[in-house]
């Protein structure tokens, strides 16, 4: 019966972090696990065989919820573009209360808002480079060494980011122009594509999260703002390559899917007694 359970809520999370701005953290919290999985992750180590067991059936539910709902997502990205691309701008514009909320808590300070701005600036430089080397350049089907080791370090950002509630791994792909090529390797089953996504993914699992979450101790406010910075600089290239035309069908299509991605984000980023029990844990 655990299995199942289990093997359920692993799919509920797969299918959140398909959708950019849906947290697969937030979700376990939800459900009630999130606290039971950093556990058997942190603690794989020392308490293999248990950790094993319980991980199994969410990992596989995860990767049959992913692989399920990629498909939705992959035809949704082929045959309306402009719709989607601007439901992932409105599922941006709705994280930036929550992460104001955690960039400000306990007061601002000069020192901590350079990052932001930092950050901010690279990703509007990537945006406006002439020859853009991320996916306005075309889908990435075969895998070089360059783009094996850029797609490696996405892999790492977006797994750190799945496991903190709020912050979205998908989104992280979004902003770093690798979602598409990757969510439709998974719905391909692109297996070269997928292998360095993969690995990366694994050590962002069992070791990025552990600097992570050093960071976000140690340096609470720097850090919010420096993620602040590269979710805000994310809808300059998201914007170019929606190509929003107005008045069209198409243009206010894609303002409903704005609206609708702005309250899925809100809703999904809103503090809960629990979320709030974790961060402060």
């Amino acid at each position: 019966m655990n299995f199942l359970k289990n093997l359920i809520c692993g799919a509920c999370i797969g299918i959140a972090e398909a959708i950019p701005g849906v947290s697969g953290g937030t979700v376990a919290v939800l459900l009630k696990i999130y606290d039971d999985l950093i556990g058997s992750i942190s603690k794989l180590k020392q308490q293999f065989k248990k950790s094993i067991l319980y991980l199994i059936p969410i990992v596989l539910g995860m990767g049959l919820g992913l692989f399920g709902f990629s498909h939705v997502i992959t035809y949704l990205l082929e045959h309306f573009p402009m719709a989607v691309n601007f439901f992932f701008v409105g599922l941006i514009i709705g994280l930036v209360p929550m992460l104001l909320r955690r960039s400000l808590d306990g007061g601002f300070r000069v020192s901590v808002f350079w990052p932001f701005v930092l950050m901010l600036g690279i990703m509007a430089a990537l945006a406006f480079l002439p020859g853009d080397a991320g996916e306005s350049a075309g889908l990435v089907t075969e895998m070089d060494l360059p783009t094996g080791i850029r797609f490696f370090f996405c892999g790492i950002i977006a797994a750190v980011c799945m496991i903190l509630p709020g912050i979205s791994g998908s989104m992280m792909m979004v902003i770093f122009g690798v979602y598409d090529s990757v969510i439709t390797a998974v719905s391909t089953l692109n297996i070269p594509v997928l292998i360095p996504v993969g690995l990366g993914a694994a050590i962002g699992i069992l070791f990025g999260a552990k600097l992570v979450d050093y960071f976000l101790r140690r340096f609470p406010q720097a850090t919010y703002f420096a993620i602040l910075g590269l979710v805000l600089g994310s809808l300059f290239s998201l914007f170019q390559k929606a190509a929003f035309a107005f008045p069209t069908p198409e243009g206010f299509a894609a303002l409903v899917t704005l609206a609708v991605g702005v309250v899925i984000s809100l809703f999904f980023t809103k503090e809960s007694k629990e979320e709030k029990a974790q961060l402060k844990a």
